[in-house]
Parts: structure tokens; C-alpha cells; sequence
């Protein structure tokens, strides 16, 4: 299996990280290479100090950010079409059986894979709410798509796609949350994401502006994502399954949208009386319980439900956080935006 690890100065985190991955992968059947990406400290030496390959790229020419990054290596680092790639964050950390369960899936015939990505929350209560709702999100969301037998998004970091599949979902992805297109470009294929029984650690940003940082990233790749893929969100738009993955792609900021449709049903008691109205009520009345069963349910598949309560009881503060991660979105440049290291 070839595990790539895009990195955009990241030294500090691979000197932690490359050491856990070499320990979780197999020395004679898995090939651990870090893609610097203009990197402008010592990256390169970290990596192969720490017994990685390392290859450079010195411009932009095979794209922007992440995506062109895994592109460079793809088109440098040949192999066959039917081999296994592997992909970290330069800060994550995957569980010791990531590998073996990985490529035992890919032989059962599963081509594209996500494992549970593990959040770390930083020390505000913000990265702690950032931490529960992706926790949340993979737990309950995600488990019942798996139910159904539909496929689940990939998350970035601790995926794993059939070389093929990867060139040519990179190949299309046009923004820097080269994930969620990748995601939308497999599912309009018929490849589904499936769940991988393993985990990687991700350490969510240690400060509130790391936090608004990441999200603004999300934010304005997003949207543009929604207009580079609307071929691929029509074609899926036909499937029950289809529709839930885009909404669960990209029907964020969620808290954004429960304090809204909050605001749309307090302001239409009033007049709950006509027939139109009522059933309006009635639509957002099941949003908000649902929203509310998953806030407050969520400390139900957590592992520390008191380490989290403080940050349900914070959630209020989580759309705030999204506004202004909104403001930054259309404000800054998305070039690689590692919020989990620099705000």
C-alpha cells in the first residue's frame, strides 16, 4: 500500500506523527512517502529522519493546495492501476490495524475507504464543540447510512481509494476541499465510501481563531464545490441515498441552521392557525427535534459524556463561531489553510 502524507510545513507535526505511522505500517508492504509541498522549513529532513521517503513540489502546476499535491505525488510515484493509496494529514495519527484491515477490505472489494476520524480537541470549548459534532456526525449520521448500505463521506485524513479511482477523482477536483469532490465525484460513479474498522487521531486547532480559521476553509470550499460539481449532485439527486450525502455535505453550518429555523417557528406561532403555516410548523418542528435528539443524544456516543457536556451546553456559541468564519471565508486566501497550526 502506498501512504502519502501531503504536508505544507508541517515539520513539528511530522516529527510526531511519520514515527506512530511507521510503527502502524508493515515494512515490507507498505511505502511510506511525504509529499512537501513548498515547504519552506525542514520537512524533508524530518520526514526521511524518520525513515519516510520525502519528494518535493516546488510549484503549483499540478493545482492548488492538497489536491495538487496528491496529484504530484500520483504522477511521480507510479504503480498499478489496482494499488491501494493511503492518505494523512501531516498531524494524524492512525490506529495499529489500520493498515491490515485496510488492505484486507480491498481485497473483499471495497476500492474506496474511510476510517473513524478521532478528533483531539485544542483547550478552548470551542475545538471541544468542533471535536462533538464530527464525533456525532460519524456516529449516528454516518452509522445509519452504513445500515442502509449507503456510502459515507471521506473526511481527508485516514481514507484509502484505489490508485485509479484517486487520479481520476483528483484530476476533476477544482477546490481546496478536494474530500467532499471526491466524495460526490465516487458516489455519481456508483462507488460508494465505506466505513474502515479502524481510526485516525486528528487533532482539532488549539484556539478559537484556529477553529474560525478551519471553518472558513470549509466555508468558501463549499461553496465552490457546489458549483465545480452540480453535474454530479444532479446525477445523485435521483436516490433517496444521493440526496441525504449532499445534505449531509453540505447543509453547514448546522447549528447555523437549527438557530434559524428555531427563529422561523417561534416567528409563526402566531399565526399557526392557517393550513399552509401549520404544515410548516410541523416540517420545522421535525428538523428541530432531530436537531435537538442529535445535540443532546450525541453525549450518548461519546466516550466522555462529561467532557463534552460543557460544550453542549456551549453550542450556542458555535454559530457565532461560524459567522465569523464566514467573514474570514470571503475575506482570506485558501491556499493551504492548516488551521490545526497556524490561525
Amino acid at each position: 500500500m502506498l501512504v502519502l502524507v501531503p504536508s505544507h510545513d508541517d515539520a513539528d507535526s511530522l516529527r510526531v506523527s511519520l514515527p506512530a505511522i511507521r510503527a502502524a505500517a508493515r515494512p515490507d508492504r507498505d511505502r511510506l512517502v511525504v509529499v512537501a509541498d513548498r515547504c519552506s522549513d525542514d520537512t524533508e529532513e524530518v520526514a526521511r529522519s524518520a525513515g519516510a521517503e520525502a519528494i518535493a513540489r516546488t510549484d503549483a502546476s499540478s493545482g492548488p493546495g492538497k489536491g495538487g499535491a496528491l496529484r504530484f505525488a500520483l504522477a511521480t510515484i507510479g504503480g498499478p492501476p489496482g494499488e491501494a493509496i493511503a492518505v494523512f494529514d501531516a498531524d494524524s495519527v492512525p490506529s495499529p490495524e489500520f493498515f491490515g484491515r485496510a488492505e484486507a477490505r480491498f481485497a473483499a472489494g471495497d476500492l474506496a475507504l474511510q476510517a473513524f476520524v478521532d478528533p483531539v480537541p485544542g483547550r478552548p470549548i470551542v475545538s471541544r464543540i468542533a471535536a462533538y459534532s464530527e464525533i456525532v456526525s460519524q456516529r449516528v449520521s454516518g452509522r445509519m447510512r452504513e445500515r442502509f448500505g449507503w456510502g459515507v463521506p471521506l473526511r481527508g485524513t485516514g481514507m484509502v481509494v484505489e490508485r485509479r479511482l484517486l487520479e481520476d477523482g483528483l484530476s476533476r477536483c477544482a477546490t481546496y476541499v478536494e474530500d467532499l469532490e471526491l466524495t460526490l465525484i465516487l458516489a455519481a460513479g456508483g462507488v460508494p465510501v465505506r466505513t474502515l474498522d479502524a481510526s485516525v487521531r486528528d487533532p482539532k486547532p488549539d484556539s478559537a481563531r484556529g477553529v474560525a480559521a478551519q471553518r472558513a476553509r470549509w466555508l468558501a470550499g463549499n461553496v465552490r464545490a457546489f458549483v465545480a460539481r452540480r453535474r454530479e449532485i444532479a446525477s445523485l439527486a435521483g436516490s433517496l441515498s444521493g440526496v441525504t450525502l449532499v445534505g449531509m455535505l453540505f447543509a453547514r453550518p448546522r447549528s447555523l441552521l437549527f438557530s434559524a429555523r428555531l427563529i422561523l417557528f417561534l416567528a409563526l406561532l402566531p399565526r399557526a392557525g392557517g393550513g399552509t403555516v401549520r404544515w410548516i410548523e410541523a416540517v420545522l418542528g421535525v428538523f428541530l427535534l432531530r436537531d435537538f435528539s442529535l445535540l443532546v443524544g450525541g453525549l450518548l456516543v461519546v466516550d466522555r459524556p462529561g467532557y463534552y457536556l460543557p460544550a453542549v451546553l456551549a453550542a450556542p456559541l458555535y454559530p457565532v463561531l461560524w459567522a465569523f468564519g464566514a467573514l474570514r471565508s470571503f475575506s482570506g486566501r485558501h491556499r493551504w489553510l492548516s488551521a490545526r497550526r497556524r490561525a
